[in-house]
């Protein structure tokens, strides 16, 4: 195993060239976290402690050193002790200079739920690979960019960073980051309830996560599966899928695993598992308590009001939720709440008030071009005795994002299917957008949208 090797040769290196011993230390770290291999990556954790001296208070050595620190905290479940090392680590960044550093600092601000200073550094790392002409750090940068815009809601902007992590990793020979960055599209396409572009980028990585032995894709591919189970109205099937990510070798990666607890207690909730749910969603309150910042915190409070059996109680943790999710500017999170707020309002029978709630989660859905949850929302509104209307987007407009993508690689001349392949959409999603890109636009043909484009 490579990692063996890195781990043997910083071993030789860490009398007399430390700088470097810490360097391959965290590429060795860096192969065991994508092989979701804790036990090995707190073990490479010892031996970068070993590495750092009482006067190592800032510098490479420092930064991985507490990196190693954090990170196996984090993969042991002792978030309180790794919140510190992890706040260490984002500001050591300020000092690092080779891309791979702000890439482990983009991770810290990630684990700490902060995605604002995780983007940043994400961003800061490309650059400084490009600067420097080490285009390999790239691929890796972007998964972490695409992660802090998941956590902060903005979708679209997560899959052109994946989309982009993609098309790199496949030019510099990088299968593992492809794999990373196909989960990562499958896992947005199943939040958006985009059953068929979720099924098809999960067939795309299935094979390379399972041949490779890599822990991490496939923790977020059994994520991504259950979310579009949940979708796809089947939380039983998410409920299972969930409990067996704890199993196996290839899907142990911790973090994976304590992030989609919300999505476990949702399923739970509803197959009636009401204690796995609540032992679940335990560790995840301390998790989110000592490093989630908002965005986290507002799924605790979600979690609280789904398992609520008291009215009053269930309502004010969902307006706790609204708030942080408002607080932390993450739309898609804000109308998911909403919508299963909207739902507890009309068990207690209290219409009128989930009428209001569902009004707004469609615009938020209808806003991020969510057509499966715009559509539930609108079942929801029907059962509520809402008169509910056609499309309220329709007519001449801004496009959506993924319209964007789709109205320039038509001007380009790309045919659907190029797009499909492109974007790793179904074909039928692809005839979807160009229609509505039409409407929008006010126009009728492909030739008419390549010449706005001119």
């Amino acid at each position: 195993m490579a990692a063996n090797e890195l781990i043997g040769t910083a071993r030789r290196l860490a009398g007399t060239h430390r700088a470097i011993a810490a360097t391959t230390l965290m590429l060795a770290g860096e192969a065991n976290c994508l092989a979701g291999d804790n036990e090995r990556y707190c073990a490479i954790a010892r031996d970068a402690a070993g590495l750092r001296r009482p006067t190592d208070t800032a510098g490479h050595t420092a930064l991985v050193a507490e990196h190693f620190a954090a990170m196996a905290a984090t993969f042991s479940g002792r978030h309180t002790e790794a919140a510190v090392p992890l706040r260490r680590v984002v500001r050591l960044a300020d000092q690092a200079g080779d891309p791979a550093a702000k890439t482990l600092a983009s991770q810290a601000a990630f684990t700490l739920g902060d995605a604002a200073k995780a983007s940043d550094l994400a961003a800061q790392a490309i650059a400084c690979a490009r600067q420097r002409a080490e285009l390999s750090h790239v691929p890796w940068a972007l998964v972490y960019r695409s992660l802090s815009a998941l956590l902060a809601g903005r979708h679209a902007a997560a899959a052109d960073s994946s989309l982009e992590g993609l098309a790199l990793a496949k030019s510099l020979g990088q299968p593992n980051s492809e794999v990373s960055h196909l989960t990562v599209l499958a896992l947005l396409a199943a939040l958006q309830g985009d059953l068929p572009a979720t099924e098809l980028r999960l067939r795309a990585a299935t094979e390379g996560f399972l041949r490779r032995g890599l822990g991490r894709p496939g923790a977020l591919a059994a994520w991504a599966a259950a979310c579009a189970d949940l979708a796809d109205d089947r939380p039983a099937d998410a409920f299972n899928r969930l409990r067996r990510m704890s199993l196996g070798r290839s899907m142990r990666y911790s973090p994976i695993r304590v992030m989609a607890v919300p999505h476990f207690v949702e399923a739970a909730v509803r197959c009636g598992r009401r204690d796995s749910a609540e032992r679940a969603l335990a560790g995840f309150e301390r998790w989110a308590s000592t490093t989630g910042g908002a965005a986290r915190m507002a799924l605790v409070h979600r979690c609280h009001a789904l398992l609520a059996e008291d009215e009053g109680r269930s309502r004010e943790h969902f307006a706790e939720a609204v708030a942080l999710h408002t607080e932390a500017g993450s739309a898609y999170d804000l109308a998911y709440t909403e919508l299963l707020f909207a739902r507890r309002l009309r068990r207690d029978r209290r219409q009128r008030r989930a009428r209001e709630v569902l009004r707004e989660a469609e615009q938020l859905f209808a806003e991020l071009d969510a057509r499966h949850w715009v559509r539930q929302v609108r079942r929801e509104l029907r059962a509520s005795g809402h008169q509910v209307r056609g499309d309220t987007r329709g007519g001449r407009g801004e496009l959506t994002p993924q319209q964007e993508q789709v109205a320039a690689l038509v001007a380009d001349g790309a045919t659907n299917r190029e797009i499909a392949a492109r974007l790793f959409i179904s074909h039928r999603t692809v005839d979807h957008h160009l229609r509505n890109i039409f409407t929008r636009l006010g126009i009728r043909s492909r030739v008419e949208l390549a010449k706005l484009y001119r």
